[in-house]
């Protein structure tokens, strides 16, 4: 079997990927090591309309459990701060079926895809990369191809049989819980809640995202070794009646990288996308946009190589130089901002969320913010800066 391109990994990066490719008239495999797409689900699932716009995704409507308008932003002494906007920019979606969506796009445009299939290595010949091999249920195969993109995420293998340094320290590893809930009230079913404090998350933060009638999201992220996610989630929820009332009706776990990008994302004959490349936002640790605007750059960059027949890692670079340029400062700048964030006290926070609280943070007031500017530390502008 011959295709321009073999994708492993058919979340978000994957399929964006594959179908931009063959929407350009390649040839492409798209692999999918689990039985059905989109499952297990590991994700908050929270992301922002503008951006799908962007990338030029409508979500199937079974596939956005609920618009949100904005967010309350808690301090650890409860003060709230308000980022509402007049009309919905975010989606929290089902991302079950947003990912199959995606990948049957990518079928509707002439992409193979096919699930239960997963890379074990790399055909090389002459110390050349040449393709990938396969397996499904018992049957081992190979692929060639001109390029194999890894869009197997951070436990993906594509890049280090490559020879690309995907590493991350477990200190920078967030380890995220996320318990699907079902029967609890939120003060209002249109906003996403975060709380922050050394008490409630250390490291990182809760969030709890409406999905209507009565469900959320209700996850944390930290990388707090003294105490289990499951132990911070469980005493949150206790100590809120309004979830405690509620029950789990599901659970999903994993690590989410906060180090910023990595150093390189390409060679020869080899692309990463999405998290495989860490191009996760390690402040909020969202990554769903990122990795679908990456995967198109990817695609186009790749589509230039099918013209010339160069698929050495200085063609390939052009993704690379793009896709920095683009989101890569953001994600920097995201990495320094949450380093600010980790020196602040929980006095800090809540000194922070009194200045913020009679903001008009929805669309910024000039005055409002030119005023409190006076007393906010540089760090909290920069965190300012990154809501906007």
């Amino acid at each position: 079997m011959k295709y321009d391109a073999a994708v492993i990994g058919a979340g978000p990066a994957g399929s964006m990927t594959a179908r931009d490719l063959a929407r350009g008239g390649a040839s492409v495999l798209l692999v999918e090591k689990r039985p059905e797409i989109g499952m297990p689900v590991r994700c908050g699932e929270a992301t922002g309309i503008p951006g799908l716009a962007l990338v030029n995704v409508a979500p199937w409507k079974r596939a956005v459990a609920s618009e949100t308008k904005g967010s309350y932003l808690y301090s650890p002494d409860g003060t709230r701060v308000q980022l509402l906007a007049d009309s919905a920019n975010g989606y929290i979606l089902e991302r079950r079926m947003f990912d199959k969506q995606l990948a049957v796009e990518a079928a509707k445009a002439g992409a193979e895809v096919r699930v239960r299939t997963y890379a074990t290595g790399l055909v090389k010949e002459e110390g050349r990369i040449v393709g990938v091999k396969l397996k499904h249920f018992n049957d081992e195969f190979e692929v060639r191809c001109s390029v194999v993109v890894g869009a197997d995420g951070i436990e993906g293998k594509v890049g280090r049989w490559a020879g690309i340094d995907t590493r991350t320290s477990l200190s920078q590893m967030a380890s995220n819980l996320q318990y699907e809930m079902a029967g609890i009230e939120m003060d209002n079913p249109d906003v996403m809640e975060f709380y922050f404090g050394k008490n409630v998350c250390p490291g990182g933060y809760v969030w709890v995202f409406p999905k209507g009638d009565g469900c959320a999201n209700v996850g944390l992220g930290t990388r707090d070794r003294n105490q289990t996610p499951k132990e911070y989630l469980d005493r949150f929820i206790a100590e809120h009646e309004n979830l405690s009332k509620g029950s789990v009706v599901g659970v999903n776990a994993g690590g989410v990288p906060v180090a910023g990008p990595i150093d390189v994302s390409v060679k020869d004959n080899i692309v990463l996308v999405g998290d495989s490349a860490r191009q996760i936002d390690p402040l909020t640790g969202g990554g769903i946009y990122n990795a679908m605007h990456c995967g198109r750059l990817a695609a186009k960059t790749i589509l230039k190589c099918i013209e010339t027949g160069d698929f050495s890692a200085a063609a390939l670079m052009e993704y690379e130089t793009r896709w920095k340029a683009e989101i890569g400062q953001g994600l920097l700048r995201s990495l320094r901002v949450k380093e600010a964030l980790e020196r602040m006290t929980d006095d800090d926070l809540n000194h922070v969320a009194g200045l913020m609280k009679n903001m008009s943070l929805g669309g910024l007031d000039v005055k409002e913010l030119t005023t409190a500017m006076l007393e906010m530390p540089p760090e909290l502008l920069e965190f300012i800066q990154s809501l906007m």
